[in-house]
């Protein structure tokens, strides 16, 4: 018997079988690297992000690692992870990708996304075994596996069990709006999307709102302002973008802008309050807090203040820290100003037509309001008074009349100048 009858014979294929195999394989890496081409060359900035993944992922090692990739809503880490999956896959034996994964298990269950992405690097279907342990061949098998926007660490455990049940050099991508779940899995590495800079900002929007890489000279004060509001935010830029494309006039875009500065973009707000669904009730307490009193104060003062007020303070801001809510910035508190109008638009949701029924009170002409028409409710918590000397009086003169509804409020007095 000849040496390649054997080694056939040995496979348990025919000759015809592997030849079907290794053409099917060679194709799917060219249509992947077409993808690529395709899809995401010449996406704004996504090369820098390739780049630096890569130089994480150590390509040349033959260890078996994971590395994360963290950022908060709409900073485009989805984008990203595919990106780097159909650039990479082909240096792979096999590869899969897993998107949303959280929605996924909540829609099919964590069982079926575990079958799918192990039939998809084995190349064969396992959704038929009921009872099913890891594969070893998957021990065999260099593979790429992304798993998208995983919310608890328990998911990724429960989805690929331990960097053990896959074969040498594979690399295991995960993203995540939470820092802690990647740091509970003993992420390798972990890459952080930040917010683009102000040229790659511009171009992304003009492509959305142009059509072209740069704005009309007639709307580059408008596009200023939106670059403005957006601060460098991916999603914001192409909603906003795509948006104001069919709005042609510029009375139309001045007219949509004065409606941002007074309540978010729809479609950008429900992105980003995907963090803060994931916090318990303090820490939600805490994140409103800060949206509304407490952005750019010293951090140790913020601290005491929450601290007196029965929060678990240090270990609900370090959630936020790791959600990227919040930052720290020179011992001041930082927070991105969509993620702060988030929070705002959180409160003003409690009670659209009645500020006095919401749970904070920080703009003077609604204070004022409040104030005047006698409507400060027993279960508003905080009110911020900034050194306002008409607010302050007018409080005073509503004492005698509301004692105790004024009485049950926390007043929060927050100064114009910083601490």
């Amino acid at each position: 018997m000849k040496t390649t009858d054997l080694f056939f014979l040995l496979c348990g294929r025919s000759e015809h079988t592997l030849v079907e195999d290794i053409v099917r394989d060679i194709s799917r890496k060219l249509n992947l690297n077409h993808s690529f081409l395709s899809d995401y060359q010449g996406l704004i900035g996504i090369e820098k992000h390739i780049e630096k993944i890569q130089s994480m992922l150590h390509l040349e090692s033959e260890d078996i690692l994971v590395v994360g990739i963290w950022g908060m809503g709409g900073m485009g880490k989805t984008t990203i992870a595919r990106a780097v999956y159909h650039k990479l896959a082909s240096q792979f034996s096999s590869s899969s990708i897993v998107l949303n994964v959280q929605q996924e298990i909540e829609r099919v269950g964590l069982h079926h996304i575990r079958s799918k992405y192990i039939s998809e690097l084995l190349g064969e279907d396992i959704s038929y075994r009921l009872n099913y342990s890891y594969d070893r061949r998957l021990k065999r098998t260099k593979a790429l596996l992304i798993l998208d926007d995983v919310s608890y660490s328990n998911q990724i455990k429960d989805l690929i069990g331990g960097h053990s049940n896959f074969g040498n050099g594979s690399r295991i991508i995960v993203t995540s709006r939470d820092l802690q779940v990647l740091n509970n899995v003993d992420a390798d590495e972990i890459y952080e999307v930040k917010e683009m800079n102000f040229q790659d900002s511009l171009r992304l929007f003009s492509i959305n709102a142009f059509k072209q890489n740069y704005p009309l000279e007639t709307y580059v004060g408008l596009s200023q302002r939106v670059l403005n509001y957006a601060k460098g935010v991916p999603l914001a830029l192409k909603v906003l973008g795509s948006f104001l494309y069919s709005r042609r006039t510029e009375e139309a875009w001045k007219s949509e802008l004065q409606k941002l500065e007074k309540l978010p973009q729809n479609d950008i707000f429900k992105v980003l309050k995907l963090s803060y669904d994931g916090l318990d009730e303090e820490e939600m307490d805490i994140f409103l807090d800060i949206a509304c009193f407490y952005k750019g104060h010293l951090e140790y003062i913020v601290v005491q203040t929450l601290d007196i007020c029965g929060f678990s303070v240090h270990i609900g801001m370090e959630v936020l820290k790791d959600r990227g809510l919040i930052s720290i910035s020179e011992g001041r508190i930082a927070m991105h100003d969509l993620i702060q109008e988030m929070g705002h638009e959180i409160v003003r949701q409690q009670c659209v037509d009645d500020p006095g029924k919401r749970s904070r009170l920080w703009k003077h002409e609604e204070i004022y309001k409040v104030l005047r028409n006698n409507k400060v409710y027993s279960y508003v918590p905080q009110i911020s008074l900034d050194n306002s000397f008409n607010l302050v009086c007018l409080l005073s003169s509503r004492l005698h009349r509301s004692y105790n509804k004024i009485f049950n409020c926390y007043l929060s007095l927050i100064h114009c100048v910083y601490f």
